[in-house]
């Protein structure tokens, strides 16, 4: 069903029954089943991560359909010319690259993600803050990948660095998550909607 759909549907329960708890119960389960409950502002969040006004290089990812849409804050940072995005580059091995136009400087590349195309220079300077993708979060700041282990060998060069895990609400778990060692953990995990 639509949004159109749906609120034509709420409107119309809305005057026959009026404003009462069933309808409130309705629009509860459906907020709830979204994940919007866990939502905050994402957005300012994110700016509000210590350090981020002044860093000149923020690492984050080009999200897929289903994970947590950051194109807002992907497509602000390659404006001001801060944006370093992540490419896979053999086994386990990930460098990042420092991107100025999504639309020049990414290809399709690795399970279809949106990567750095060939012939940019791989950045080697400072990263300061990660924004992180992940399988799995728990608010605590455990987080679960897609069991490669690319993000957390690269985490573990930039230690001092603050990493935010960026999480879609069906990410999030109560139940804690098993770590390993080599697991890194998040300062933070931030929840967005999923890119559709």
């Amino acid at each position: 069903m639509g949004i159109a759909a749906s609120i034509l549907v709420v409107l119309l329960a809305m005057f026959v029954f009026g404003s009462s708890p069933i309808i409130e119960l309705i629009l509860k389960k459906r907020r709830d089943k979204k994940g919007d409950d866990i939502i905050r502002e994402p957005w300012q969040e994110i700016h509000d991560i210590p350090g981020y006004h002044d860093a000149r290089n923020i690492a984050a990812f080009y999200p897929l359909k289903g994970e947590p849409n950051i194109m807002p804050i992907i497509e602000e940072l390659a404006l001001e010319g801060r944006l370093l995005l992540p490419r896979c580059e053999g086994d386990g091995i990930m460098n990042f690259y420092k991107i100025s136009s999504l639309k020049k400087d990414l290809a399709k590349g690795h399970f279809g993600i949106m990567e750095p195309k060939d012939g940019l220079e791989k950045f080697d300077g400072e990263i300061p803050i990660f924004l992180v993708p992940g399988t799995k979060f728990n608010w605590d700041g455990k987080r679960v990948g897609h069991g490669k282990g690319y993000y957390d060998r690269f985490l573990a060069k930039h230690p001092d660095a603050f990493k935010a895990g960026i999480a879609t609400p069906k990410q999030i778990f109560e139940e804690p998550l098993e770590q390993k060692d080599t697991d890194v953990k998040m300062h933070t995990v931030i929840a967005c909607r999923e890119k559709y």
